[in-house]
């Protein structure tokens, strides 16, 4: 009896090991194709041109969208500094050189389309594809510039 448990025993960590193994080969491979999802979607950003001109008329249009939608957080004057900004993470300085999500005028559209966190959430549905096209020529006004479409 006792032989038949100590092989059953050594049968059931087997059988575990196999099946950690299994779920971690699983979880590998889901992460790896997220990987390769996230970079085709960033390179196809990058692809993204802004097609509005950078007009006066543009530029406040995008800063009347701007105060309704994003300066809560990222403050009237685009520094991160908005009142709501102690909710949850630290929203992003939209007036300095460093961009976490993408720099382009088109990973930047993304970023507000689809959102990239519980943070910034996507304001797809909520604003058209115009409108955050002159959200970001309102951007690129309080902000640095683009040079070839990259900051």
């Amino acid at each position: 009896m006792y032989l038949r448990n100590k092989a059953h025993d050594r049968a059931r960590v087997v059988v575990a090991s196999v099946c950690v193994l299994a779920g971690l080969f699983m979880f590998s491979s889901r992460r790896a194709e997220a990987h390769r999802e996230e970079q085709s979607s960033a390179v196809e950003a990058r692809k993204l041109k802004n097609p509005l001109t950078g007009d006066a008329a543009t530029v406040e249009a995008g800063k009347k969208i701007y105060q309704r939608n994003c300066a809560g957080c990222h403050g009237p004057g685009g520094k991160g500094d908005g009142s709501m900004a102690l909710s949850g993470g630290t929203p992003s300085d939209l007036t300095d050189d460093v961009w976490d999500h993408g720099s382009t005028d088109g990973e930047i559209f993304m970023v507000i389309r689809d959102g990239v966190s519980s943070d910034m959430l996507a304001y797809k549905g909520k604003l058209t594809d115009e409108q955050i096209w002159q959200v970001i020529t309102f951007i690129r006004s309080i902000g640095p510039k683009s040079n070839d479409n990259k900051l």
